[in-house]
């Protein structure tokens, strides 16, 4: 179970909000696109050591989340660790860091798809960040920025489905919007976001409006705006477009303990220092030349992170579960390990849950494992 503590009064809002759980606090921080550095990782992973559990856990919104955390007075997140994601550049707003939640598809620009949509997500969350009246959006608002169609399965408010390499359509929660050109879609969203809240009420998502978007001038979606089957790009080698290589690995339910993030670090540092976190629980190391990747693959399996697209780790996620939530009626970490070391990357994605609530279920078809004790 998780519940907001009330940031100490004198703290900005939406900086660095801690939620309770069984396991102490927890803190998320957003990484709008996935995009991040090595570094970054590594500033991260020592605030985890030295403030939480130790662990880095992935979320299913391609950000990264510390648990175990210690609030310090009034229940705000400790200063330190505020200043620690700051000096990483991974706070740049002191009130709209809720507001910044931003998926991507993790390959746009350098494996297949249809544009280059990463600079739609800097100006996208450059203009977020510059309206003061966009940090009154929910933190449960998603922007999805879709180039292949892997993210149409996610239940997203507000994006842009890429058409070709000049033109996009905007998604309005499950409905469709204009077509525009890819250089007015970030000013697009920020529009019909402006349009959300001045007709919202009492509603905190698209999907909760009365039309379910039809509000916002959103319409059935087009025979174009199919997913893909299998969205989650799988764990191994990639060649990218420039003749770079790209790694994917996964990272087994979603949790990288201090040897992963040491590695995942190293494996960076080979090439450009560029990262991708993606909602499937898995980080591409980007922009690599070609004679590193062997080495990358090596080091990286070796510290647990799944490199091999035979894995049955592959459609495999859990819930927090016991202890880490009080909701939970049991633990849900081990069926998950027994059910990925017998089951195939072919079958039907599990989903392994402690209670009712079904935290993380996965978009798309798939099968579902409750723990009753």
């Amino acid at each position: 179970m998780t519940a907001m503590l009330r940031p100490a009064a004198d703290r900005c809002p939406g900086l660095l909000r801690l939620h309770l759980a069984a396991d102490g606090a927890l803190v998320r921080i957003k990484v709008p696109g996935g995009r991040m550095t090595g570094r970054a990782w590594q500033v991260v992973a020592g605030a985890a050591a030295r403030f939480g559990d130790g662990d880095v856990a992935l979320t299913g919104r391609g950000g990264l989340q510390i648990r175990g955390i210690r609030p310090g007075p009034g229940g705000a997140a400790p200063d330190e660790l505020v200043g620690t994601v700051v000096a990483a550049g991974l706070l740049p707003s002191r009130t709209h860091d809720r507001v910044r939640s931003i998926l991507c598809s993790p390959l746009t620009g350098r494996v297949g798809g249809r544009a280059d949509l990463r600079p739609v997500v800097d100006r996208l969350d450059a203009l977020l960040c510059a309206d003061p009246e966009l940090a009154a959006l929910s933190g449960r608002f998603l922007f999805t920025v879709d180039d292949r169609g892997d993210l149409a399965g996610l239940p997203g408010d507000l994006g842009v489905r890429a058409l070709d390499r000049g033109t996009v359509r905007l998604r309005i929660g499950a409905l469709a919007g204009e077509r525009v050109p890819v250089t007015d879609a970030a000013a697009a969203l920020v529009a019909l976001a402006h349009r959300f809240l001045a007709v919202r009420g009492d509603a905190w998502q698209v999907r909760d409006l009365p039309g379910r978007g039809v509000e916002l001038g959103g319409r059935p979606l087009p025979a174009e705006s199919a997913g893909t089957a299998d969205p989650a790009p799988a764990p191994g080698l990639l060649v990218q477009r420039d003749g770079h290589h790209a790694v994917v690995a996964l990272a087994p339910l979603g949790l990288v303990d201090p040897a992963r993030s040491a590695a995942v670090v190293r494996a960076a540092a080979a090439g450009g220092d560029r990262l991708v976190v993606t909602p499937w629980r898995s980080v591409v190391v980007a922009d690599l030349p070609a004679g590193r990747s062997a080495e990358v693959l090596d080091t990286l399996g070796a510290a647990g992170w799944v490199v091999d697209p035979a894995s049955g780790w592959r459609g495999v996620t859990a819930c927090t579960g016991a202890p880490g939530c009080v909701r939970s009626a049991g633990d849900t970490r081990t069926p998950a390990r027994s059910l990925a070391a017998a089951r195939r990357p072919t079958d039907l994605p599990v989903h392994v849950v402690g209670c009712e609530r079904r935290c993380g279920v996965p978009a798309g078809p798939h099968r579902e494992l409750r723990v009753t004790g």
